[in-house]
């Protein structure tokens, strides 16, 4: 049977409105990648002791206060690390991480944070890291990374700048840099008239007024690594994991006025035996909703770590 003219281009019509709403739904963008799933597969020079990205997974969870979390054990990513959660101007989660799969790094884009796009950040290399992304006063966004080259220093946090919050562009010299220091994980914020990072491994506090060159305040009294900071109300909330006597990562909060006086609570603690994060909760993102209550993107491990003997 021949179809009409008029069929054929209603046909089409309903196919291009069906494409152009679930683009629309997800972000509106092209050039998607998708994410790993499964372990990956180690470079050759890593030993069975050692510990990486090919065997992380991000998860999500959700809160209405940001203390007591329900978690989804929904998979965001799979090879994937140190994740950043912003709210884009349009209130889309935005998810940016080190991506082992994609090598690189990648943003994954949600309305609902159900359903996600997953598109790769240009104009960087796979040296660049531990994303954490700000958005600045006139729209734009600045992405701050741990600096890691296979060979040669790992000591420095570098930026790039960019407009739509996936074409960047590499801003000059280093925001920080520590000679013969390993340096990782940045966390960065206003507060108070001032920008601050926060670096690791061990929690260190810097501050800046513009957001471009930083300098050391001194270690914060918390124990525990790679943050994730937001505002409340006039106060700082610092979400971090912290490494305990069973082995396992667990998730703390540490809420503070005036970065002096603190108040710490474990926020998020490993599933049972046999769940998606039984082996531990760590690299905490968290983001406040346009419509309230939180979302958390959390790493745990996809098969044991190494230090965590038969599971």
């Amino acid at each position: 049977m021949r179809l009409r003219p008029v069929f054929l281009v209603s046909l089409v019509f309903i196919a291009l409105f069906s494409i152009g709403f679930f683009t629309w739904l997800l972000g509106g963008f092209g050039g998607g990648v998708k994410p790993g799933v499964g372990v990956g597969v180690p470079p050759p020079d890593v030993g069975p002791e050692e510990d990486g990205p090919w065997n992380h997974r991000l998860l999500i969870a959700f809160s209405e206060d940001g203390r007591r979390w329900l978690k989804t054990y929904r998979v965001l990513s799979d090879q994937a690390s140190v994740p950043d959660v912003i709210i884009d101007p349009k209130g889309r989660i935005r998810v940016y991480y080190a991506d082992y799969y994609n090598l690189g790094i990648i943003l994954a884009i949600s309305r609902d944070g159900e359903r996600w796009r997953y598109i790769r950040v240009k104009g960087l290399n796979a040296s660049w890291v531990d994303p954490d992304v700000v958005l600045l006063p006139d729209g734009s966004y600045r992405l701050y990374a741990s600096y890691m080259p296979l060979h040669g220093p790992q000591d420095r946090i570098l930026s790039a700048i960019s407009r739509d919050g996936i074409h960047f562009k590499v801003e000059a010299g280093c925001r920080y840099r520590h000679p013969g220091r390993l340096v990782v994980d940045p966390d960065v914020f206003y507060f108070q008239g001032r920008w601050y990072m926060i670096i690791g491994p061990r929690l260190t506090l810097l501050e800046s007024e513009d957001g471009l060159t930083f300098t050391p305040v001194g270690d914060l009294p918390l124990e525990g690594a790679v943050s994730s900071t937001i505002l409340v109300e006039g106060r700082l909330r610092i979400y971090y994991h912290h490494l305990e006597a069973d082995g396992r990562l667990h998730i703390y909060m540490a809420e503070t006025r005036d970065l002096e006086g603190w108040s710490v609570e474990q926020v998020l603690s490993p599933g049972p035996q046999g769940s998606l994060d039984a082996y531990g909760v760590g690299d905490p993102a968290v983001a406040e909703l346009p419509d309230g209550g939180y979302i958390m993107v959390y790493k745990t491990w996809i098969e044991p770590p190494p230090w965590i003997s038969g599971g």
